[in-house]
């Protein structure tokens, strides 16, 4: 069986629900990334000061961690929303490793409907192989049961589909 990786950053809780829905649904490695100097969760200038990170494109360096993602075959790859675009942890995660040639599995968790966002996610890695995409909409605030189901039924349907192209 390939190997298999979830990495996400989450700043207020969404992602991190989102990726604990599919951890609990496939036999994946997790990977959460974490900034030296974070950001106040209760924090109310913590969406000036986050989405004026992600509008400069910065690349805030991250706590070291031992997992190499360059080991994996398959990545679900989760990010926050920040002014339109995915966060600066995931930038800077994205900065640091060449995903050429692995599968990758894009979720986002926003307030609006996030498709902004999702595209310049896209964009970003338009050079990967990417597998599928999903947008989660305030997943703890809104239904986190529906949420849950909804990102464990995604990650099955592309289990079964990897498991189909090996």
């Amino acid at each position: 069986m390939s190997k298999m990786l979830i990495v996400f950053y989450s700043l207020t809780g969404n992602t991190r629900f989102i990726a604990e829905a599919i951890a609990e649904t496939i036999n994946a490695d997790v990977l959460e990334l974490k900034p030296i100097k974070e950001l106040k969760a209760d924090s109310g200038m913590k969406y000036m000061w986050g989405g004026a990170q992600a509008t400069m494109k910065k690349k805030p360096k991250l706590k070291d961690f031992s997992i190499n993602p360059l080991e994996y075959d398959l990545i679900f790859l989760g990010t926050p929303v920040w002014a339109w675009t995915f966060s600066p942890p995931i930038r800077s995660f994205l900065s640091k490793f060449d995903l050429s040639g692995k599968k990758l599995a894009l979720w986002t968790c926003n307030a609006g409907d996030g498709k902004k966002a999702m595209k310049r996610f896209k964009k970003a890695l338009s050079d990967m192989d990417i597998v599928d995409s999903i947008r989660f909409q305030q997943p703890l605030d809104e239904n986190p049961e529906k949420a849950k189901k909804e990102a464990s039924n995604w990650a099955k349907k592309i289990i079964e589909n990897f498991k189909t192209e090996i």
